[in-house]
């Protein structure tokens, strides 16, 4: 299992966020999220992408969650992000899950949350997993091979709370890709809600509040 950053609950352990880092992170990114969003019973899990060669940055080995073959809008005929990695990172997400069912907390109080790479990855592995989870959450990120997840999904999680946020002027993952995922879910019969705020590829307070309110309204 990746090595992860954790934060414990302060009170009875009853919610569990798994929160997955972008392209070339670490799980030290979001491990504040704990003091901004304060939930006593909730442990908070942080993980690291494994190191992999990274097509779109000159086969550099980084935290990466897929390999990246080329820039967002670039069309060269095959798929611009690799299935396979994906479906292993899925595999090491879904370890975490079952980690902290393990625990004592229901899949219906496990929430996935994560920005850019780590965000198609909530969407990816969360659309997937047999059991219905509490929420997904995606920060700047996008549905990765949406045919597929229409094939792949799991009907457990077809009704499973979905937040997709989104930054207007974001020059990486661009701003239609977070658009045009709230609108394949919504459209595909997942209850989403969309947002957007006038940033680059980050997150903001605005956001992160939303967040809170998001876990507010699914575990409360």
């Amino acid at each position: 299992m990746t090595e992860t950053q954790t934060t414990e609950p302060s009170e009875n352990h009853d919610a569990s966020v798994i929160w997955m880092h972008g392209l070339g992170a670490s799980s030290s990114d979001f491990a504040d999220m704990p003091r901004i969003i304060k939930r006593p019973g909730t442990r908070w899990v942080f993980p690291n992408a494994p190191v992999r060669a990274v097509t779109l940055n000159n086969g550099y080995p980084m935290p990466s969650w897929y390999d990246i073959r080329f820039m967002d809008g670039e069309e060269q005929g095959r798929d611009r992000e690799s299935y396979e990695e994906a479906v292993n990172s899925g595999q090491i997400i879904n370890a975490l899950i079952e980690a902290e069912h393990a625990r004592g907390v229901p899949y219906s109080r496990i929430v996935l949350i994560g920005f850019s790479q780590g965000g198609a990855m909530s969407l990816f592995t969360g659309c997937r997993f047999p059991e219905r989870l509490a929420g997904m959450v995606c920060l700047s990120g996008y549905m990765l091979f949406p045919d597929r997840t229409l094939v792949e999904c799991s009907d457990a999680n077809r009704k499973t709370p979905v937040l997709v946020c989104h930054g207007t002027q974001d020059p990486m993952v661009k701003y239609e890709s977070g658009f045009l995922t709230s609108e394949f879910l919504y459209e595909n019969g997942w209850p989403v809600s969309f947002h957007d705020y006038p940033m680059q590829h980050e997150v903001c307070m605005e956001e992160v509040e939303q967040v809170d309110a998001f876990l507010r309204e699914i575990l409360d």
